[in-house]
């Protein structure tokens, strides 16, 4: 017994530990959670596992191309306050709640950028930015009311905004994300950034945008490092991510003024109309060719003839193309959600439907109709949503220091203080520092 077990003490010492490549490729596929989960083996694990490099292959590696999988938000009788995710061929996963928002109702608003989400939240609640894999949630500073979208006649001068649109973009040269949103009334546009995870406040763009009436219920789109606005008129306004210049596109010839989309699909500028809750045809088009301003018509579903049980199940008052992939037999296929959170795929040569989910039988149970879509892809992700601007303003020594000193001042002085630099921008428009400033003021 004892030689026995001195061979295996033996054979455990000489069996080599694996090469650092291949010990990431194995962990580069496993779910985001699992990874964390890793990270606490040792601080060599933590920090190979945090690493850059690492980030980047997982993000790779753990999200296929032909399984996709999608984040839900549904609202119905059965609402629990939870978000899900489900899968083809699976079942539905219970990812977190959604008690980071106080009231009103949640909805992802954009496709994953790098694996982060922006979400609303309805009844003027604001947007966040969240990272579905690991539960990470980041509200958004001014996104309630904003600012200025509040007439304030005691400020001369001060334009007054009463349409907006965000949109979550990356920038592959500086490797942050940026939350972009761009105001507009009577012909005069304006357009913020916020850098996500960095010491500043909403800041105005390199470049004036043109003049685009946008809507909030119409999100842009980030597609080839820009994000794409669309505007009344069916025009489309582009904006760089990187160098924070706009440009234009426009919309596929012959479109119609019914319910225009812009989405994206198969990597590419999707543009959609057609009126969802009815059985006219549906209209797809691919900017293939980005830089030549040429759309492709990708399909025209004729839902007027497809079988009646398929029309008055999939009717709905919000439709919007998901994902392409290609099926077991090989055929190209387009994954479309609904405003009651069901999908379903239609063949580009078929125009046949195929369910391929409805949350009733699930955990999820029977949902409401909406007009946003509760349900976007899911993709597996490392990287931090980033901290809060008040977590990072004081956290520094300094910029405490100067926010004890501010807080005496007036507000007027304040103000023009604010103007100095970003970071002293940031500290002040936190409400920790207002309420300490009007603490003081009393």
């Amino acid at each position: 017994m004892e030689l026995s077990e001195a061979t295996t003490a033996e054979e455990n010492q000489a069996v080599a530990p694996l090469p650092k490549e291949i010990l990431m490729e194995i962990l580069a596929r496993l779910p985001a959670k699992s990874v964390g989960r890793f990270r606490c083996v040792s601080p060599d694990w933590s920090a190979m596992l945090s690493s850059a490099y690492f980030v980047d292959l997982h993000a790779r590696r753990a999200n296929r191309p032909d399984r996709p999988r999608l984040l839900l938000a549904p609202v119905g009788s059965s609402y629990d306050d939870c978000v899900y995710s489900w899968q083809p061929g699976g079942q539905v996963e219970k990812l977190r709640s959604d008690d980071f928002a106080e009231t009103g109702l949640l909805a992802p608003v954009t496709k994953p950028c790098h694996g982060l989400v922006l979400i609303r939240c309805t009844d003027y609640r604001g947007y966040f930015v969240c990272n579905p894999s690991t539960g990470e949630v980041l509200p958004l500073p001014d996104s309630e009311v904003p600012l200025k979208t509040i007439w304030r006649p005691s400020i001369s001068g001060q334009p007054f905004f009463y349409g907006v649109s965000y949109g979550l973009g990356y920038c592959s040269v500086t490797k942050q994300h940026k939350v972009v949103r761009l105001f507009w009334c009577n012909n005069v546009s304006s357009c913020e950034v916020f850098v996500l995870d960095k010491l500043a406040y909403w800041r105005p763009t390199a470049q004036e945008p043109p003049s685009c009436h946008v809507s909030e219920d119409k999100l842009a789109v980030f597609v080839r490092g820009h994000l794409h606005f669309l505007c009344r008129g069916a025009d489309i306004i582009t904006f760089n991510t990187s160098s924070e210049t706009f440009g234009s596109l426009l919309p596929p010839a012959g479109f119609e003024d019914a319910s225009p989309l812009l989405t994206e699909l198969d990597d590419c500028l999707c543009y959609c109309y057609g009126e969802p809750d009815s059985d006219d045809p549906y209209h797809v088009f691919l900017l293939r060719d980005y830089m030549g301003g040429r759309w492709e018509k990708l399909c025209c579903i004729e839902r007027s003839a497809w079988p009646e049980s398929e029309r008055m199940l999939l009717r709905s008052l919000c439709i919007s193309p998901l994902v392409m992939y290609h099926s077991d037999d090989g055929q190209r296929r387009v994954m479309f959600g609904t405003g009651a959170c069901k999908v379903f795929a239609v063949g580009l040569d078929t125009n046949i439907p195929e369910i391929l989910f409805t949350p009733d039988g699930t955990i999820i149970g029977s949902c409401d109709d909406d007009y946003i879509l509760p349900l976007c892809l899911f993709e597996e992700y490392l990287g931090s949503v980033g901290r809060t601007v008040e977590e990072m303003a004081f956290s520094s020594p300094t910029t405490k220091a100067w926010s004890d000193i501010f807080k005496w001042m007036p507000a007027r002085s304040v103000s023009e203080l604010s103007l100095v630099c970003r970071e002293w921008r940031a500290t002040i428009m936190t409400d920790r520092f207002i309420q300490s400033h009007v603490a003081m003021q009393i």
